[in-house]
């Protein structure tokens, strides 16, 4: 019987805990109707009510093509001057656009509609201002086409005031056009005749100017006095040039007696060219007696004797023939210098003595070239003007201005604005939004507080049931708490990872370094630790391959790149010597290590100093491998085994997909590939 009583309990427990369940869901579905209904109710009844309460607005609309008289008609006005730009075709089209949406033609329009029966108390006590405010006109571009759209309240108002528009703007214009035309055809006229008159007034000055003054043509060399002036101009330019080279032939002749040079050439003086010619005979002939004899025989012999006396005769006479030659060209030119001289003075003279009349000649003839000069451009424009008004008269019927209606205003059937059915889905989707929106806001407010989990097991009952005896297996009195966990996680948490030095910032560091330092940080950026790298010999260093072999826990074989190679190939040390070893041959700690490495980093200037440690730099060279996808169990064979914190760490670096196979990765860090040859 106790273990029926205990089974009863349980089941009772059980239904209470599901009927305050279930009365606290019921609770918060009501309330969530509630809010739902009363906010969704209340927005889409108010946003209906405005939107089919708003009053409806009717829209027509109508398209024109306007050739305004102004786009044929030839211009009346005299021709632009060449710096001046040429009009705008475009606008007289757009002032014609301007006066249909005037207030003078919608008076007009207003007062159609008005005789047409059409009711414009609802416009107010000025209609024109109504009517303008209703209508939009809108040129379309590149074309003579104008769209135009009326608005009201009534249907028939926006189709009557377009129709409206269209009359009375083709009436003002062939009223407008008439006007023009014949104010038009009369300015020409009295442009003619004005400019007419102006061309025989100017012509009988001009001709009057001409007889008084004795002007015989505009040609200035046609004129006699300013012809003789001009002639004695030249005559003295050409004296002026004669007494220059006379002047010049005395002068070389003078400075050439002087200096002892003749002048006067053999050809230009037969008897001077005579004794020259027996002087040269004289001489070859006593050329030819000494290389056949001797001197002493020559001074014995009476023929060589002769000879020589004559060849000084003839010597003496050519000196005395040029001394002549040259007195008498100097006479002859110092003659034709004087003459020169006389020439000029005299037409200077001459020039001076008419110079008076021909100034007054020449001031009357400019005056005379301008009044030619004046009369020319009265008569271009007199032709102009002629011209000007034959193409008025010939293009009279072309310019008659045509307005022609491409879409006439219709009556509207259906409102333009507001659209009810589509503001009235609008109003429906914003009010259940903002129902939701509600619903959600008073649910953040309404949470439960979080029970704690119960873990209610049904009684299972034993076999002795059957035998009348019941045995439920029954949880404790006492629920026990949630498990909690103990002792260390099945994986570790991922480690914290040193900074990662960028490409620029590694480059930095080599070319910043002492010798120590470069080898270090070479070796890190190829996989090796700190301390496997002060471990090393430069016997495990296989300079032929590039290759350095690391012994300890992780022994591998490790490549090394070209500038690593060479940096280790051009020192010279002892086998077993350490390779990162200090001045007095001892290997390196790590402390100096790092003292070096901060040393560089001041030097190239870097931030954070603190950070760049050798397991910074190892790091930098482990994420450039895992950022390529490399498998971690070819990463072991490049960088030695990492602990499994350190490999959680880095799994968040690997990209995803499939990993790459360890000859598609790169494994030269891309900061060794600039670094210059050091």
């Amino acid at each position: 019987m106790k273990r029926f009583d205990s089974f009863a309990r349980w089941r009772s427990i059980e239904l209470r805990q599901g009927d305050m369940a279930s009365s606290a869901t019921e609770r918060g579905n009501r309330r969530r109707v509630l809010v739902f209904l009363s906010i969704f109710c209340t927005a889409c009844g108010s946003g209906l009510a405005y939107d089919f309460l708003r009053p409806a607005e009717y829209r027509a609309t109508s398209r024109l093509q306007i050739s305004p008289a102004s786009y044929a008609a030839p211009s009346v006005a005299p021709a632009a001057s060449a710096g001046t730009p040429p009009p705008d075709p475009e606008r007289p089209f757009l002032t014609e656009v301007q006066k249909l949406s005037s207030r003078p033609l919608l008076e007009q329009v207003a007062k159609r509609l008005g005789d047409a029966g059409q009711d414009l108390s609802a416009l107010g006590p000025d209609p024109a201002t109504a009517l303008q405010s209703a209508l939009t006109v809108t040129p379309v571009p590149g074309t003579h086409v104008v769209d135009m759209a009326a608005t009201g309240p009534r249907p028939e108002l926006p189709a009557g005031l377009l129709v409206a528009i269209s009359e009375e703007y083709r009436k003002e214009l062939a009223r407008s056009y008439e006007e023009h035309s014949g104010e038009a055809q009369a300015r020409a006229d009295d442009e003619v005749r004005r400019l007419e008159a102006a061309v025989a007034a100017k012509r009988q000055a001009v001709e009057e100017y001409r007889l008084r003054y004795n002007i015989v043509s505009p040609e200035r060399e046609e004129n006699e006095a300013l012809a003789q002036l001009q002639g004695l101009g030249k005559s003295l330019q050409a004296a002026s040039d004669r007494v220059s080279t006379a002047q010049g032939k005395v002068t070389a002749l003078r400075e050439a007696a002087a200096a002892g040079k003749s002048v006067v050439r053999a050809k230009d003086n037969p008897t001077l060219a005579n004794l020259e010619q027996r002087a040269s005979k004289a001489r070859e002939d006593l050329r030819n007696l000494e290389r056949t004899y001797t001197a002493d025989y020559l001074a014995l012999d009476p023929n060589a004797r002769a000879l020589r006396a004559s060849l000084t005769e003839l010597e003496r006479q050519i000196a005395a023939q040029r001394e002549a030659s040259q007195q008498a060209a100097l006479a002859e030119a110092e003659e034709e210098l004087a003459s020169a001289r006389e020439a000029e003075h005299r037409l200077r003279a001459q020039i001076a003595a008419g110079r008076g009349s021909a100034g007054q000649f020449a001031a009357r003839f400019e005056q005379y070239k301008e009044l030619q000069s004046e009369l020319a451009q009265l008569q271009s424009a007199y032709q102009d003007a002629l011209q000007r008004r034959a193409k008025l008269e010939a293009t009279e019927r072309a310019r008659v201005p045509s307005v022609q209606i491409l879409d006439q205003a219709v009556l509207p059937m259906e409102p333009w604005r507001p659209r009810y059915w589509r503001d009235a889905a609008f109003v429906l989707a914003g009010s259940l939004l903002l129902a939701l929106v509600a619903m959600a806001i008073v649910e953040l407010f309404n949470r439960a507080e979080p029970q704690p989990s119960v873990v209610l097991a049904q009684p299972v009952i034993d076999a002795t049931l059957l035998q009348g005896a019941v045995r439920p297996h029954v949880l404790d009195a006492h629920i026990p708490p949630a498990l909690s966990a103990t002792g260390q996680p099945a994986l570790p948490a991922p480690a914290a990872l040193p900074r990662e030095l960028s490409f620029e910032e590694v480059l930095s560091l080599l070319r910043a370094a002492e010798p120590l330092a470069r080898r270090a940080i070479l070796l890190l950026v190829s996989g090796l630790a700190p301390e496997e790298a002060l471990a090393l010999r430069w016997r495990d260093v296989d300079r032929e391959h590039g290759v350095v072999h690391v012994n300890g826990a992780h022994a591998r074989s490790v490549r090394l790149s070209a500038v690593a190679t060479r940096t280790l190939s051009a020192a010279s040390e002892l086998s077993d010597a350490p390779l990162l070893g200090n001045a007095a041959g001892e290997p390196a700690t790590e402390d100096a290590l790092c003292t070096g490495l901060l040393n560089a980093a001041h030097d190239a200037g870097l931030e954070r100093v603190h950070e760049i440690t050798p397991q910074a730099l190892r790091h930098s060279y482990i994420a450039f491998l895992v950022r390529q996808g490399i498998r971690f169990a070819d990463l072991a064979k490049l960088v030695g085994q990492l602990p499994s914190a350190a490999l959680a760490a880095y799994s968040g670096l690997a990209p995803t997909g499939v990993r790459a196979a360890l000859g598609s990765v790169k494994l030269d860090y891309p900061s060794l590939e600039r670094l210059d040859t050091m």
